[in-house]
């Protein structure tokens, strides 16, 4: 692996509203609060790291691929990107380059998801563009980055349908793991440290299946649930699941089904979702 140190900072576009919400790019997934406090998101189809602000989208830089979440460690930047296979870096240098691209000698399928934690680690999931692993050709993971970049360790190896969204409990109890196409969310425990267990923690019905997840300090679980545009209800929904893993309440989001990432706002009381079919950012009172 290649450490990167600090990135310079992104281009700043005009100050965020205090309920950001925005429109444009194509196919835009994968809301993230960076460090800063700004908001960014995935332009997936034109390849676009975007910031939201001011009820409109700012492109910051391009990957030349399909990138599907981004996030911040360590002071640089980290993109998923399918067409890639692999997981970039934006270093100190400004420059975008390869981070990890294969296990143990076998290329990724395609990273999807990304999070971190508070000491700098990375989780993410891989695979591939949707139908590359299902649910008659499983062949999914989940894997863990050391804080150096050293070890790259797998979680779940080839054994999962689309995994992608992934979020951590608070103080890091848990690793929540959205399985797409098993319509169902997973949950991965260490016991003992760096020994991973996993488990069903919440299986759905109706829809695709549930594409990104996020955790609040209280426990609770908010997980997105996607459905392909002009089949079911039309109705996007995020569902509240307890600290304990039962159904509290679902959320119905304006726009389409295609319910492609969210993230809680760090200032509280909201819930920021994405939609790829509409290519719009809505912020939900929570």
């Amino acid at each position: 692996f290649i450490h990167m140190p600090s990135t310079p900072p992104l281009a700043r576009p005009p100050p965020a509203e205090s309920a950001p919400c925005g429109a444009g790019g194509a196919g835009l997934v994968a809301p993230t609060f960076g460090p800063d406090g700004s908001l960014y998101a995935v332009a997936s189809e034109s390849g676009d790291i975007v910031s939201v602000a001011n009820a409109a989208v700012f492109p910051l830089l391009n990957t030349g691929g399909n990138p599907t979440a981004v996030c911040f460690a360590e002071g640089a930047l980290y993109v998923c990107d399918w067409a890639h296979r692999a997981i970039l870096c934006r270093g100190s240098d400004g420059v975008l380059s390869e981070f990890v691209r294969e296990y143990e000698g076998r290329d990724l399928l395609g990273p999807s998801g990304m999070t971190t934690d508070a000491k700098g680690n990375i989780y993410f999931t891989d695979s591939g563009p949707l139908g590359e692993t299902t649910l008659g050709e499983r062949g999914g993971s989940v894997f863990s980055i050391s804080r150096d970049g050293q070890l790259l360790q797998p979680l779940a190896l080839g054994t999962l349908s689309h995994p992608c969204g992934l979020a951590l409990a608070p103080r890091g109890g848990a690793l929540y793991v959205c399985e797409l196409l098993a319509n169902r969310l997973l949950r991965f425990v260490q016991r003992p440290a760096g020994v991973w267990h996993c488990s069903v923690y919440f299986q759905f019905s109706g829809g695709l299946g549930p594409s990104a997840v996020a955790c609040d300090e209280d426990g609770h679980v908010y997980v997105a649930l996607f459905d392909f545009a002009g089949h079911g209800s039309g109705q996007g929904r995020v569902a509240v699941l307890s600290p304990q893993g039962t159904l509290v309440k679902e959320i119905a989001c304006p726009g389409g089904a295609e319910v492609s990432g969210i993230a809680l706002d760090p200032a509280g009381g909201a819930l920021i979702v994405t939609d790829a079919s509409t290519s719009r950012v809505h912020r939900l009172a929570i």
